[in-house]
């Protein structure tokens, strides 16, 4: 098959940190080690849209509806990845897709999903959470949805049990540490608090925006921030890690929580719908409560006392193998009209 993915103009901002973008990128080499053909579309180049057999969108802002619309009069094998990360109630996001008056060019982003879905074959999610946003709040057919779980983005350890038996004491956080919905404050505050060593990778943004994280700090010798990492350098710390955290306020699924999964971190993951579905009821698994800096706390030193064994990987590499993914995609972008 032929197929092409084309991402949201906005991820461009934040590069190799954007999460749709490491989606997208994950799938495209889960397709294309299959020996399929899927281009990542460039703006810049022009394509013969006929030739697709499958167009992919993933992530959406306001100019989806035109954009599409657009689109279908090329191909009419669209198909929607839209990302839909929120905590907001069914009901209150349904309210929400009236929110806009389309002559007068006025739209809010579930307005414009709303009116955009009819030009989509199959709308593809990533968790239950997800689907019930589009099933209720805007009344699409079950039968139009595709539920097809992330997979981890890195290679699977050979070597898991020499890995799980030399973890070291210390916790990892990796994500774009300066927004907001990834509660690093609350992590930080947890960490001086009860006295585990945490170490924050990823983005650390503008000096603006890394402010709260600096005044959090003060001068706390058992906080320490890496920046951006190399992949090289992200392996080691997923192999040392004794738990990873990501207690954000607002989560998709956390495939950075994935791929310490798979090297045998304990995990520490928010209890908001969406992530908390990707894991096993298991003592190595901590759902926390990402508004109480206690439950953040407690829980990571729980787990900082807990062996690390290997039923979150044999959990994760079996339930969300590339394998798995890759007959999940070939099965939708098959579905007839």
């Amino acid at each position: 098959m032929k197929i092409g993915f084309i991402i949201y103009p906005a991820a461009v901002i934040n590069g190799d940190a954007n999460g749709i973008r490491s989606q997208a990128i994950t799938w495209k080499n889960i397709l294309t080690s299959n020996g399929q053909d899927c281009i990542l579309i460039d703006s810049w180049q022009s394509y013969d849209w006929n030739t697709f057999d499958a167009i992919h969108i993933f992530g959406y802002d306001l100019n989806l509806y035109h954009f599409a619309k657009a689109l279908f009069l090329k191909n009419s094998n669209l198909f929607l990845s839209p990302i839909i990360d929120s905590n907001t109630s069914y009901f209150l996001y349904k309210l929400s897709t009236y929110n806009g008056l389309q002559n007068f060019r006025l739209y809010s982003h579930n307005y414009v999903l709303n009116k955009s879905l009819k030009y989509f074959k199959s709308i593809c999610t990533r968790s239950i959470h997800e689907s019930k946003y589009l099933s209720i709040s805007h009344n699409l057919n079950p039968k139009k949805l595709h539920h097809i779980p992330i997979s981890y983005s890195i290679d699977i350890p050979r070597n898991i049990e020499q890995i799980i038996n030399h973890k070291e004491e210390f916790c990892f956080h990796l994500s774009s540490i300066y927004q907001p919905r990834k509660n690093v404050v609350k992590l930080i505050k947890a960490a001086i608090k009860y006295d585990f060593n945490l170490l924050l990778g990823g983005n650390i943004g503008s000096p603006s925006q890394y402010l709260p994280i600096f005044k959090a700090i003060k001068n706390s010798a058992n906080i320490k921030v890496l920046g951006y990492l190399t992949m090289k350098e992200l392996i080691n710390l997923y192999t040392k890690a004794k738990v990873f955290a990501l207690p954000s306020l607002n989560e998709g699924i956390g495939i950075a929580a994935l791929d310490a999964s798979i090297y045998g971190c304990n995990i520490a993951i928010t209890n908001i719908r969406g992530p908390k579905e990707y894991y096993p009821k298991t003592k190595t698994v901590a759902l926390v409560d990402p508004n109480d800096i206690d439950c953040i706390g407690q829980n990571i030193v729980r787990l900082m006392q807990t062996p690390n064994t290997t039923e979150v990987y044999n959990h994760i590499t079996n339930k969300y193998s590339s394998a798995e993914v890759y007959l999940k995609l070939i099965n939708m972008y098959s579905v007839n009209p």
